[in-house]
């Protein structure tokens, strides 16, 4: 995976205030084993920088990649997706 946490940013700032509150309530639930939940505290008041390394300290980097790709698609930002698939 050639994806650095710069672009990982560079897609996050794409998502307004209220995608980004949501985006967040998705990582506070996790998605089944391999991504369980981020406390909400980690999340709260947590701009899109702090979203970003909070991501990759609980799941590493291709983790971290791994769980925006599914949230995106669950928030039907489709474009984002690609846009992010395209770094990988």
């Amino acid at each position: 995976m050639v994806i650095s946490p710069a672009q990982l940013l560079n897609i996050m700032e794409d998502l307004n205030s209220d995608e980004l509150k949501r985006f967040q309530w998705y990582l506070t639930q996790g998605m089944g084993n391999d991504y369980p939940p981020i406390p909400k505290s980690w999340l709260e008041n947590g701009d899109r920088m702090e979203t970003v390394d909070k991501m990759v300290q609980s799941y590493r980097l291709d983790g971290a990649v791994k769980i925006t790709l599914k949230i995106l698609k669950k928030m039907n930002q489709n474009s984002l997706a690609e846009k992010l698939n395209k770094y990988i």
